[in-house]
């Protein structure tokens, strides 16, 4: 026994002098990465892999035959390593770099666990980085914005019937108009195929119990079929770059709303909690629901469509201070929604729904069919009515309430809803 001790230390010992631990390997960050973001940096791999190493980096193996580094190819080692960790961490991010900083002060109280300002400024960038073109249906010929709106609203009703989140929902949108945009000739035979790979692939990232792939093709009726979905799963991630987690819509009315209701939080709670009305939120989504079927909600930013449902359903004041922008950014949107969020009001309310198996601080975000086509058409039929009246009527003398879309005076509104 003891012999057989000596020897496998020894054995030990021989191993640990002759065996040579690998380089220093930038490849290994890649784990460290956003699982998003690896696809992407793998197609980087072969060429970091060739400046990886420099000759000073390579006398720092352990070789009993090599002479040990001095001091100065220590520090010519370590300057490397860190430049190129710092380099290939970019590929995490790459656009984000190139963002314009925004001037937007952060509205996020202190958080005990992470930088709320850093947090802030990346949402904002993020805001930006993904890019959506309104005028993307000109590039293919056989869509139409209908068929847009037709899409959106049949994905509601699917997300209802499995009971999917709203930012589910959200990201699936995204994904749809991000790819319309980057891609070109599209058949309209091929809409729904994009439709509910895009959900598909949403609820594998948001849902904790996604449906299966057989579900989301039993809901097209036999015009998907599984292997179909997959491939165009795998053509649609390329053509995004893998980039996967915008701030949706969703995303931005959340944060609105708890940095409204901050106040209310007592000393020790999770900021994380939901601290506004579940009914509030579904108003409000009722109305985002309705302005997103329409192509027009591409000419403006997911943050800046958030803030001016909450200008419509509450004031100018509360809009502002939890969005930190200023009248003139959102005031285009302001006008544009003005119509739909007419036509909501004259629809009546919206009541929280209850799902069985579902938790009940939870009932708010499950995707509801709240909205419809027939809703659409008549908010488009206003706002058309007051294009129509804008560019018939003289400029000079032109009273406001008769040319652009403008919201009434504070004193005018209707008393703003409590959040």
């Amino acid at each position: 026994m003891a012999y057989h001790a000596e020897f496998n230390m020894s054995q030990r010992k021989r191993g640990a002098v002759e065996m040579e631990p690998p380089s220093p390997d930038p490849r290994l960050i890649t784990y460290y990465l956003d699982p998003c973001r690896r696809a992407n940096h793998a197609r980087h791999q072969h060429n970091a892999s060739e400046e990886c190493e420099p000759p000073s980096v390579k006398r720092l193996t352990p070789n009993p035959q090599a002479a040990p580094p001095t001091p100065g190819e220590l520090t010519v080692a370590t300057d490397h390593l860190s430049s190129l960790h710092i380099r290939n961490a970019s590929f995490r991010n790459p656009s984000l770099e190139s963002m314009p900083s925004t001037h937007r002060t952060s509205p996020l109280p202190v958080l005990s666990w992470a930088d709320s300002g850093e947090m802030w400024s990346l949402m904002c960038k993020k805001d930006c980085l993904y890019k959506r073109d309104i005028r993307m249906l000109d590039h293919h010929p056989s869509l139409q914005s209908r068929m847009r709106a037709i899409l959106l609203d049949w994905l509601i009703e699917v997300c209802e019937v499995y009971k999917l989140h709203r930012e589910t929902y959200y990201l699936a949108v995204d994904y749809i108009d991000r790819y319309l945009t980057v891609e070109t000739n599209i058949p309209k035979q091929q809409l729904q195929l994009i439709g509910i790979t895009a959900l598909f692939l949403a609820s594998k990232l948001e849902e904790i119990y996604p449906p299966k792939l057989t579900e989301f093709a039993y809901v097209t009726d036999g015009a998907c079929k599984d292997n179909e979905i997959l491939d165009k799963e795998l053509v649609m991630l390329k053509k995004l770059n893998w980039d996967l987690t915008p701030m949706t819509v969703n995303s931005w009315l959340n944060i609105y709303l708890q940095v409204t209701n901050q106040d209310n939080c007592q000393e020790g709670d999770d900021a994380l909690q939901v601290q506004y009305s579940p009914q509030v939120f579904v108003q409000l989504s009722q109305l985002i629901d309705l302005c997103m079927l329409d192509i027009g909600c591409l000419q403006f930013s997911y943050s800046v469509v958030a803030a001016a449902a909450l200008y419509h359903l509450s004031s100018e004041h509360v809009a502002l201070s939890v969005s930190r922008f200023k009248w003139l950014d959102i005031k285009p949107c302001v006008n544009w929604m003005a119509p739909f969020s007419t036509a909501v009001r004259d629809n009546g309310g919206v009541d929280l729904k209850h799902f069985q198996q579902v938790f009940t601080d939870d009932f708010h975000n499950i995707q509801t069919h709240d909205v419809d086509l027939p809703l659409l058409e008549r908010a488009q039929a206003r706002q058309l009515e007051i294009q129509q009246s804008s560019r018939s009527s003289p400029v000079m003398g032109l009273p406001a309430s008769a040319g652009m879309l403008t919201p009434p005076e504070s004193g005018k509104k209707e008393p703003p809803q409590s959040l």
